[in-house]
């Protein structure tokens, strides 16, 4: 298990942002990640429109998760319409 900091962002409207959320921490648990912190960044206003969005909901995770199951979160978040963007950092230590 590496420790991860994971951060989405989601589309703006509350409703999708909160289905596309739930849909994370459920990916997150089936791949045995354990969450040590979350953290709600709120609305911000994104450099270049993403699928025609101008702004977008940031989420961030900070998690212990094994690499292979990096893989399949990878996968399922780039099948999410609720998700923009995400990024995935190991953090060493």
């Amino acid at each position: 298990m590496h420790k991860y900091e994971v951060v989405f962002v989601f589309v703006p409207e509350e409703d999708r942002f909160k289905a596309g959320l739930e849909t994370i921490r459920e990916e997150l648990k089936k791949a045995e990640g354990v969450i040590s912190k979350e953290e709600d960044m709120g609305l911000r206003e994104l450099a270049y429109p993403i699928r025609k969005e101008s702004q977008g909901h940031y989420f961030c995770f900070y998690a212990e998760i094994n690499p292979a199951a990096v893989i399949a979160i990878d996968q399922a978040a780039k099948l999410q319409k609720n998700v923009l963007k995400f990024l995935f950092v190991r953090k060493d230590g």
